[in-house]
């Protein structure tokens, strides 16, 4: 319960800050909608109490991947929020038939375990990452928000990182300019393990909480197990020292040279462009 009052807590934060850097061209894009309608057919002809279970085949999930992909790199925003709407109107029950109904998100999930089971989960982490970039760090920042619901203040800290070259998500960031990436360490989650003056390949990913979104920004925490909150371990990050990118293992490669990743990565990773 702890864990899950701080996460609503953070979303609550980060959707007051204002670090416009993500936004929706529109929440009804084709594949969002065309995703979303693969999600309600699944849940209607699984079900597991009953060992019914939709097989699907090699083509369907990989049409299903690049759905799932472009959901999160053309408008993940929008992808978020409309989800969002649809739980709005989200029933519990059914009143035809009685059973319980499984909520938008649940939904995209059971996708999500789709695409895990035939590409694994850290591919299925990679492509739900809206952005990927090289960043170097350049400084960091105190800062605290009132929180109403706690009558007191939450720390903040906020690390300012110069773009030096976007891997992935240059619909959203551009070369050469500064973003700042926001975050709360607790407990939960430690600060992110990060030199200034370093460069590193850093995932991000937006909060979509509330109707006043701005673009807020946090890092992605590219999770090694799906269902489980894995306590006490940092955000990820990855080192650049004389162009060989560490700690590589997670995306299924050795550590490299830059120019060897950003190949591999490509080859891998954005497959579905």
């Amino acid at each position: 319960m702890k864990i899950l009052i701080n996460t609503s807590i953070l979303l609550i934060i980060l959707n007051k800050l204002s670090f416009p850097q993500f936004y929706a061209d529109s929440s009804e894009t084709d594949s969002i909608i065309e995703l979303m309608k693969i999600a309600d057919e699944h849940t209607k002809q699984n079900d597991p109490s009953k060992g019914i279970i939709k097989l699907y085949s090699d083509e369907e999930i990989y049409h299903i991947a690049k759905l799932y992909y472009k959901c999160y790199n053309d408008n993940p925003v929008g992808f978020q929020k409309y989800v969002n709407e649809k739980h709005k109107v989200w029933a519990p029950i059914d009143v035809v038939t009685g059973k319980t109904r499984l909520t938008p998100w649940m939904k995209v999930y059971a996708l999500k375990d789709i695409i895990s089971y035939k590409y694994g989960i850290p591919f299925t982490e990679i492509i739900s990452c809206p952005a990927f970039i090289r960043a170097r760090f350049d400084s960091m920042y105190h800062s605290s928000i009132y929180i109403p619901e706690l009558k007191s203040n939450w720390s903040l800290t906020n690390y300012v990182f110069l773009i030096e070259e976007v891997l992935k998500g240059n619909k959203f960031f551009r070369n050469g300019v500064n973003c700042t990436i926001t975050f709360s360490p607790n407990a939960e989650a430690p600060e992110p393990e990060i030199v200034k003056g370093k460069p590193y390949l850093i995932p991000i990913t937006t909060w979509v909480g509330s109707e006043d979104y701005k673009g807020e920004i946090s890092f992605c925490p590219l999770r090694e197990e799906f269902h489980i909150w894995v306590m006490g371990k940092p955000p990820k990050t990855f080192p650049i020292d004389n162009e060989i990118i560490k700690n590589c293992d997670y995306f299924g490669i050795k550590d490299t040279s830059w120019t060897d990743f950003k190949k591999y990565f490509t080859d891998t990773y954005l497959i579905f462009e």
